[in-house]
């Protein structure tokens, strides 16, 4: 469907796996967004706001997972922000996205829906459905074509930007639980937790291989661990994937070669509840969690540069803030993101730090429920 429409008028869903979205609820979803944001700003104003400040381009792009919304931040003058709105149901559990240029397109979780989200208008141009479930991960795979995961009814999605209809019809089973996409040298990998109705694990987690043009699979492999979810590829072509596991016990790695695809090597001993992975060029896994903040691992070494014992974090009274994720940008720094508290009414955070030893240097304000940033130059 294409909606030429944006808004800042947003609610959540306390509930991120409620089942299916009725065909109806989910058209007066579409229907309820009022153009209420900031989309009706001069076109040459959008292009300078994407230019960046004070010599400054990066801009950071955040997910509002509370807010049903995505914000705009000149990272070189954090003063400056530009909001762009998902949507008014509380169906909408967006927490993460994927970006080509000046397209973003972000899954919408239980609407089981991706809107399409242009980051010059800062409008959302189109929403592409599913028949129900959850959309999840997301993946830019060549020309418009992007990849897309239903979390409940376990399969990966192609649709191409231009393309005739607003469903998703181009479908691929995997096993239960999908959440994750990553380019491989050897096909797309789609990491499934393997997971059960109630989100229980049924076995160790499952890596999926596909051709990110056909959706032919072309291998899978277990991850060694229970409750699979975030991965990134390594500079050494390795494929790494985070078994979250319990939320208790200590989580534990897969490192997977894509190319057998085989299992190399799992790593014990991550703090429990790891729940977001990045890799920087340098090699660094940056594993966060709500309960602990980011850990940073040596992939060369294969070993802890900053273990659970001493994670970078924000600390009060002595407990570290949580991170829902985190990333790192061109000069080395940690961009970590605070999900803060939104039912009273406290903002999340950005958390920036620097130099060799990860220091705190800046807080940016991040909105309600902020869950993922990504780092880009337009």
């Amino acid at each position: 469907m294409r909606i030429p429409y944006s808004s800042d008028s947003l609610r959540h869903s306390s509930n991120p796996f409620r089942r299916r979205l009725a065909p109806v609820l989910l058209a007066l979803l579409l229907m309820v967004v009022a153009a209420c944001s900031d989309s009706s700003t001069d076109p040459a104003e959008d292009l300078g706001f994407l230019a960046g400040a004070d010599g400054d381009p990066r801009i950071g792009v955040v997910v509002n997972s509370t807010e049903n919304a995505l914000r705009l931040i000149q990272l070189g003058d954090p003063s400056e922000v530009r909001t762009i709105g998902l949507g008014a149901s509380s169906s909408i559990t967006a927490t993460s996205l994927t970006s080509r240029g000046e397209d973003l397109v972000v899954p919408l979780g239980n609407a089981a829906s991706v809107a399409h989200v242009n980051a010059r208008t800062r409008a959302v141009e189109r929403i592409f459905l599913f028949d129900g479930g959850n959309a999840s991960g997301s993946l830019h795979v060549g020309g418009d074509r992007f990849l897309v995961l239903n979390l409940l009814d376990d399969q990966v999605g192609a649709f191409e930007l231009g393309q005739d209809s607003d469903d998703i019809t181009e479908l691929q089973d995997v096993p239960p639980a999908p959440s994750s996409l990553v380019d491989t040298p050897a096909g797309v990998a789609v990491v499934s937790g393997n997971l059960d109705e109630n989100f229980q694990p049924l076995g160790d987690g499952i890596v999926t291989f596909v051709d990110g043009q056909t959706l032919e699979v072309l291998g899978e492999v277990g991850t060694g661990g229970p409750n699979a979810g975030p991965a990134a590829l390594g500079p050494d072509g390795l494929l790494y994937v985070v078994n979250t596991g319990n939320f208790v016990d200590p989580s534990s790695m897969a490192i997977i070669d894509p190319t057998g695809p085989t299992l190399v090597e799992v790593v014990d001993g991550l703090a429990p509840g790891s729940g977001s992975l990045h890799i920087d060029a340098s090699g660094t896994a940056w594993i966060s969690g709500f309960g602990f903040g980011t850990t940073a691992w040596d992939t060369g070494s294969r070993s802890f540069l900053r273990g659970p014992d001493n994670p970078v974090c924000v600390e009060v009274e002595g407990v570290c803030l949580g991170a829902a994720s985190a990333t790192t940008d061109d000069a080395g720094r940690l961009l970590q993101v605070h999900f803060g508290a939104p039912g009273d009414g406290v903002p999340g955070q950005i958390f920036v730090f620097g130099g060799s030893a990860f220091e705190l240097e800046e807080e940016i304000e991040a909105g309600q429920g902020p869950t993922f940033v990504e780092v880009r130059t337009f």
